[in-house]
């Protein structure tokens, strides 16, 4: 996502929201209350991009915390003979 913020104050919302959305499209833009930062308003585009990049490190995350355990397994030993693991998922799908 783009670093570049616009900051405006709230008042712009009511008297300029045309300008304001179309700033929106390019990039986030920060409403102020009383000087202050308050509200972030950015593009709906930008919202699902965002969306889609925090799912897709969560998956990551996921994913290397199993890898992290799973390494933690082997070392400390906590592994079975894969003709083992095999011959065991074999058995039960007969049954």
């Amino acid at each position: 996502m783009e670093t570049e913020i616009s900051i405006r104050p709230s008042r712009d919302i009511r008297t300029n929201y045309a300008e304001i959305s179309k700033l929106c499209r390019r990039h986030p833009v920060a409403v102020t209350v009383n000087g202050r930062e308050d509200t972030i308003l950015m593009s709906h585009e930008q919202f699902n991009r965002m969306q889609l990049e925090l799912n897709d490190l969560k998956e990551r995350l996921r994913m290397y915390s199993t890898l992290a355990d799973a390494a933690d397994d082997v070392k400390n030993g906590r592994t079975y003979p894969a003709d083992k693991v095999f011959s065991e998922i074999i058995s039960g799908l007969k049954k």
